[in-house]
């Protein structure tokens, strides 16, 4: 699979082109509402609008903040890395050893075909040792893997391993790690870790690989994530516009030289980082202390498990925006609910490391980054401000103040889907209300799962195993309701405080 088959495949000028009537279309939608308004919806309390669009001037900031970063890393930052990487002499850019990990149970076995044949593409495209591992739930499993290599010519350089997964994917990878910390490494040597769903793009290795030669400082990197969906047009539409955001974000982290994930479809990690006590401890047996939950074991996130451990030692990390992998993904019957339940996936990670990576302080990590932490558990409240506020003025001085807020709304997620489409995104009609669905309901889906931290599950197709919320107490599963209940309490007297009543 090539990058321009999905991202890149026309031009910045055509995408520009192709939003035009998406663009026109909305301004008409907001002129006609805006001269269909009576005469007294412009008398509204001009206070009331300001306080109003003052709650979300925070937000804004932050969100032009991280695109005036992302446009430095890919414009300025990147490119002179990327340089210099090509000026490295040929015998020092690949590094004498790639060792891939590759987890997998359950996976269709056409998905399984793809993903170990573009391993082997790459891996015949590079000058390395290459070791590939197969972490495999089941001898049906490695019969697809094994069948596959039969198909293909030997690759002089490829050697195959076969290790049985037990204890679900962290255990496996782990398992993995260990036979491995045994061998000799150079400082150069990298170690793959990626999903069983995962298939490489083009020329991947070669444009990630040197880079760890350039930066003996460099701990790992990740690359661009393309979604490849089956299923709902509309969970597609939402998984692929995921992804673009999640592009934009990485390269404004990126520019401090750290990230906030190590994305566990496919990292590379500098092996002599990796293959330690501390490194596969992280990934088999990692876990936090709750005051409410006691310890809580992570059942998922084994990629910002180890991305924790590199934090700690003040690794750098980059990310890679000209490679990238092809994720395949499904809907399954009900869209909606699978988005939430990804969400919760991915939320539930990201605030189980949260706090003891806010707590690791700015010694061992950039402030931007430590910021961007601290902003985690700010922003699932402050976006929700702004419709809450709105909904509230409406019900107590005037239902313009909806009309006013929405026409705002609009405007700010058109400028936002531009951005986007500057930087690969292809926009659509349906952008706007899933920017919205994105936003609102992934804040409530991120409250919800910061007091409920313990609940957690895999995809069914990767393990059935769920955290510590089975057989929990009538008071462990009634106090973090209470909890939310508060929060929500809170929020709605501070937006009453503000906007007022008649």
């Amino acid at each position: 699979m090539s990058a321009s088959s999905i991202r890149y495949d026309i031009s910045t000028t055509a995408r520009l082109i192709r939003a035009i009537p998406i663009v026109a279309g909305y301004l008409f939608l907001l002129i006609l509402v805006f001269v269909s308004l009576p005469e007294k919806a412009q008398r509204i309390p001009l206070e009331s609008i300001v306080v109003i669009g003052f709650i979300g001037i925070f937000r804004y900031g932050c969100v032009i903040t991280h695109c005036i970063r992302a446009l430095i890393y890919e414009h300025y930052m990147y490119p002179k890395i990327r340089f210099e990487a090509d000026q490295l002499p040929a015998e020092q850019k690949m590094p004498k050893r790639v060792y891939f990990i590759i987890p997998t149970a359950g996976e269709k076995p056409e998905v399984s075909r793809k993903m170990l044949s573009s391993v082997l593409d790459e891996s015949a495209s590079i000058t390395s040792q290459v070791i590939i591992i197969v972490n495999a739930g089941s001898e049906d499993d490695d019969a697809i893997f094994q069948s596959l290599i039969a198909e293909r010519d030997a690759l002089s350089n490829v050697e195959v391993r076969y290790v049985r997964q037990h204890g679900g994917k962290r255990g496996g990878m782990a398992d993995c790690m260990s036979r491995l910390m045994s061998e000799s490494v150079d400082d150069n040597d990298v170690v793959v870790l990626m999903d069983g769903d995962t298939v490489l793009g083009d020329g991947i290795m070669n444009k990630c690989l040197p880079l760890f030669a350039l930066k003996p400082l460099l701990g790992a990197v990740t690359t661009d994530n393309i979604s490849v969906t089956k299923g709902n047009w509309m969970y597609r539409k939402w998984y692929t516009l995921r992804f673009s955001m999640r592009h934009r974000m990485m390269k404004s982290q990126s520019l401090s030289s750290q990230l906030l994930v190590l994305t566990g479809r496919f990292s590379i990690v500098r092996a002599k980082e990796a293959f330690t006590d501390e490194f596969v401890s992280y990934l088999e047996n990692d876990r936090i202390k709750h005051w409410l939950h006691g310890e809580i074991k992570f059942v998922t996130g084994d990629d910002k498990s180890t991305w924790y451990c590199l934090l700690k030692r003040g690794c750098q990390m980059l990310y890679v925006p000209d490679a990238h992998i092809f994720c395949m993904e499904d809907s399954g019957p009900k869209p909606i609910s699978m988005s939430i339940k990804k969400m919760h996936r991915w939320f539930g990670n990201m605030l189980r490391n949260n706090g003891r990576a806010i707590r690791l302080g700015m010694g061992c990590q950039k402030p931007f980054i430590w910021w961007c932490h601290l902003d985690q558990r700010i922003s699932m409240f402050t976006s929700l401000l702004g419709p809450v506020a709105a909904i509230w003025a409406a019900f107590w001085l005037s239902p313009y103040y909806l009309v006013a807020y929405g026409m705002l709304v609009v405007l700010a997620r058109l400028a936002y889907a531009l951005i986007l489409t500057l930087e690969g995104h292809r926009m659509s009609f349906t952008d706007i209300p899933l920017l919205l669905y994105t936003q609102w309901v992934g804040s409530i889906v991120k409250i919800y799962t910061m007091f409920h931290l313990h609940r957690q599950k895999w995809d069914s197709h990767r393990q059935a195993s769920t955290g510590s919320g089975n057989g929990e107490s009538f008071f462990d599963g009634l106090i973090p309701k209470m909890q939310m209940a508060f929060s929500f309490t809170i929020l709605l007297v501070f937006v009453a405080a503000l906007v007022g009543v008649k």
